[in-house]
């Protein structure tokens, strides 16, 4: 399992693993992967990680399982050879409007859109090549085509999640509460802005976990059991 990996782990496992010259990409179906959806406040990343420590355990592949989280759009960046600090024209849970196009209009990156895009790429090819948990950015949508994938949204009330982010970032729950709204919008802004869809439609997943009511581990048990039955089938 590879918690949270650094930059240079996860360029390596693009690297290795990802590109067309690489051992895993001839005559070898895509997956297993996961994508997971959340809510602000429901503890997506000791999720991702007890999910990611589960399935090296009981699904171990070549390679270990890896979150791929905010670090993902660094890894962009990097493969293209631009420099990391255009992530910060790139948010998923801010909105940043104003600033990425003052900086379209003096040149300073490419179309917001075109990185958009190549980040979309990236996780379709982190999909195919498997063993990846991928966090957020829609990628559920990105990736829909690709077989052997699971989907998942992390969900619970508003008082819960407003408790959790609270202890997170020191707020008081009332802060709390105003920052989950702000970055559910925002989420929301951006998977229609890219994918024309709601990320809060429940068709868009195969499981729908209420964090309030289900454990990280009974809900990653869940998911464990889904992955299996959905892990390709090794050609003879």
């Amino acid at each position: 399992m590879n918690l949270q990996p650094s930059l240079q782990h996860a360029e390596a496992y693009i690297n290795i693993h990802v590109s067309r010259s690489g051992p895993d990409y001839h005559g070898k179906p895509p997956g297993p992967f996961v994508t997971i959806s959340r809510e602000s406040g429901t503890g997506v990343a000791t999720f991702a990680n007890l999910l990611a420590s589960r399935l090296d355990h009981e699904l171990p592949g070549e390679k270990p399982w890896t979150v791929f989280d905010a670090n993902l759009v660094v890894t962009m960046l990097n493969s293209r050879e631009l420099s990391p600090r255009l992530a910060a024209f790139l948010p998923e849970d801010k909105v940043s409007d104003i600033e990425a196009s003052v900086g379209e209009i003096v040149g300073l990156h490419p179309s917001l859109w075109e990185l958009t895009q190549r980040t979309n790429d990236l996780m379709r090819q982190l999909a195919r090549s498997g063993h990846v948990i991928l966090v957020g950015r829609g990628a559920n949508f990105a990736t829909g085509e690709i077989a052997h994938g699971v989907h998942l949204r992390l969900v619970a009330p508003v008082e819960f999640r407003a408790r959790h982010k609270a202890r997170e970032l020191d707020l008081t729950v009332e802060a709390a509460t105003s920052h989950n709204a702000h970055v559910d919008a925002a989420r929301r802004k951006f998977v229609k802005s890219v994918f024309d869809a709601d990320v809060e439609r429940p068709q868009a997943y195969d499981l729908v976990f209420n964090v309030a009511r289900l454990s990280a581990e009974q809900a990653v048990g869940l998911t464990v059991a889904l992955v299996a039955q959905q892990a390709p089938v090794p050609v003879a």
